[in-house]
């Protein structure tokens, strides 16, 4: 799945923008899926066990408007939900 075929729409943060920026969390996000990523942060292209009702009624509002969904976690919590299309 090579960055020419996926376009990233929508960048949910849970995190304030000066720890991390939407731009930051699509770029580690793109470069995940070209499995060029490497640092702190996990990419899951699956809703975790662990996401509260904040996170699945976003990923759920993305779904819903036709959009795949992958979470960006840090130390095993969801800081982003990534809404794209393949």
């Amino acid at each position: 799945m090579g960055n020419d075929r996926m376009t990233v729409l929508d960048v949910l943060s849970w995190l304030p923008a000066k720890e991390i920026s939407i731009e930051e969390l699509e770029q580690i996000f793109i470069k995940h899926l070209n499995g060029t990523y490497e640092g702190e942060y996990k990419v899951l292209l699956k809703i975790p066990d662990n996401a509260d009702k904040n996170i699945l009624s976003s990923s759920a509002e993305l779904r819903g408007e036709g959009r795949a969904v992958a979470c960006i976690l840090k130390d095993g919590n969801v800081i982003a939900v990534v809404g794209y299309k393949e």
